[in-house]
């Protein structure tokens, strides 16, 4: 059976017969950054070894603070998985014309990996005054994001490629010429330097299930779990999957103690925290080793968001205490603490 998983912000529905088993693992409005954190989490999870991975990020990561660091150490991550799973790279794009394939594509060109720009394949003719075959207004729902109808064309330019995968022959005539084998190639390719970056395609998640042997907590009054979280559907169930359920939530009843002390020894590490649009939440100073860093604001977004944000990158692993303790006029507010991604 061919195991096709998807890692993104968008999700498709594909057509490939009974042969197939579909994980969905999309979350709307995140970034490369959160993707990665996520992946053996919501991908791999259940022991499921997919074949086929999609990855999509070329819509939301302008925001990425890494610059397509983080999207090239997760395909890095899945091309070093040893059951050799392929993996597609998915351009989708706004209704603004806009994508970032320019930045990512170099990746899977250096991988040799199949890419799909939706870009490409309908903004030319939304312009043509004949041929066309459909509008702008038809492909988008609203700005950001396809209609039913744009996500059918986008899965249809997917089972096209695999289409032409099939009818291609077998072997490269270059892996010929060079000896290797397709596998050999890409292991090879692998020993390059990375076009943008390979720094964290070995960053772990950390919550409060899954506590890193390397790191000692102190909580202080962040010992509430907060429910109320962004949810998405997975794989074809209708239900609500909540996105890091296990986290550490202040609820800002105690003042005296509204912070979060984490001392890991590591050399990256990523805090991840709420978003949200309410106003009983509010904002939390991060410090590393007695200096102040940034001030984790929920409201950027201003909406229920999973948002992950880069606290350290050094190049030797370390040891390093991390505050988070919420800032002076925000005593009274709760801020949720999702989770940690740390690179030993």
């Amino acid at each position: 059976m061919l195991r096709v998983q998807i890692l993104s912000a968008v999700s498709e529905s594909l057509c490939f017969g009974n042969n197939v088993k579909f994980i969905k693992a999309g979350v709307g409005g995140t970034p490369s950054e959160l993707g990665m954190l996520r992946f053996d989490r919501d991908v791999l999870r259940d022991g499921e070894k997919p074949d086929i991975v999609i990855v999509e990020f070329a819509v939301n990561d302008e925001g990425d603070e890494t610059k397509g660091d983080c999207y090239e150490s997760l395909v890095r991550k899945i091309l070093k998985l040893d059951w050799n799973p392929e993996v597609v790279l998915l351009f989708s794009v706004f209704a603004n014309d806009w994508n970032l394939q320019e930045r990512l594509r170099p990746v899977g060109d250096l991988y040799d990996l199949p890419m799909v720009s939706i870009r490409d394949a309908v903004v030319e003719q939304f312009t043509r005054k004949e041929g066309r075959v459909l509008t702008k207004n038809q492909f988008f729902y609203d700005m950001f994001h396809p209609s039913n109808i744009g996500h059918t064309i986008m899965a249809d330019c997917l089972q096209y490629l695999f289409e032409r995968c099939e009818l291609r022959e077998h072997a490269r005539l270059d892996a010929f010429e060079n000896g290797l084998t397709e596998e050999g190639m890409l292991l090879q390719r692998l020993k390059l330097e990375p076009v943008i970056g390979g720094s964290f395609e070995n960053v772990r998640l950390m919550d409060k299930k899954d506590v890193y042997e390397g790191a000692v907590i102190e909580t202080g009054d962040f010992t509430a779990t907060d429910q109320e979280l962004q949810s998405v559907e997975m794989d074809d169930a209708l239900n609500l999957t909540p996105e890091f359920p296990y986290n550490w939530m202040y609820d800002g009843t105690k003042p005296d103690r509204a912070f979060f002390e984490l001392t890991i020894t590591c050399r990256a590490l990523f805090l991840i925290f709420k978003d949200s649009g309410e106003v009983d939440v509010g904002t939390a100073d991060v410090l590393v080793d007695g200096e102040f860093r940034f001030t984790a604001d929920p409201h950027v977004n201003n909406w229920l968001h999973c948002n992950a944000v880069l606290v350290f990158q050094e190049k030797e692993t370390a040891a390093h205490t991390v505050r988070i303790q919420m800032s002076g006029e925000n005593l009274d507010k709760k801020f949720t603490i999702l989770g940690f991604g740390y690179v030993e």
